[in-house]
């Protein structure tokens, strides 16, 4: 009796911790999964070159970004203000559906990404930013 007592409790246990631990590997695999929002965001890597004649102006303030995420880090010397001229280059679209265009400061060299979002209205009146895609 005191022997499946003893059985009894090692299972109990094994079947926790196994329980346990397929809990921990199933979180580290969600946030490894490519496509998830964890794997998603990357601030590298994102192919542009000049594709696009448009230009246009920044609608406040607002700094060049080294990546197509509000995440990324900042250009140096990348800061826009309401008004700010910038040549486009090309759009890209991220994961989660909002636009972002490669700009470069008119009368300037510094260029990175910028959140179609924060930039004038095209002549056509319903797009924003670049209009070649990247």
């Amino acid at each position: 009796m005191a022997s499946s007592t003893v059985s009894r409790k090692v299972r109990r246990t094994l079947g926790v911790t196994l329980a346990a631990l397929g809990l921990a590997a199933g979180a580290n695999l969600a946030a490894a999964t490519p496509g998830s929002a964890a794997a998603a965001i990357s601030c590298s890597g994102w192919g542009h070159s000049n594709k696009d004649a448009g230009a246009g102006i920044s609608l406040g303030t607002h700094a060049l970004k080294v990546g197509p995420y509000t995440t990324c880090g900042n250009v140096s010397g990348g800061q826009t203000y309401y008004g700010t001229y910038l040549y486009y280059h090309c759009h890209v679209r991220t994961e989660s559906g909002s636009t972002w265009t490669y700009a470069r400061i008119a009368n300037t060299q510094t260029a990175g990404w910028f959140s179609d979002a924060n930039l004038e209205l095209n002549p056509d009146g319903q797009t924003r930013g670049a209009i070649a895609l990247c």
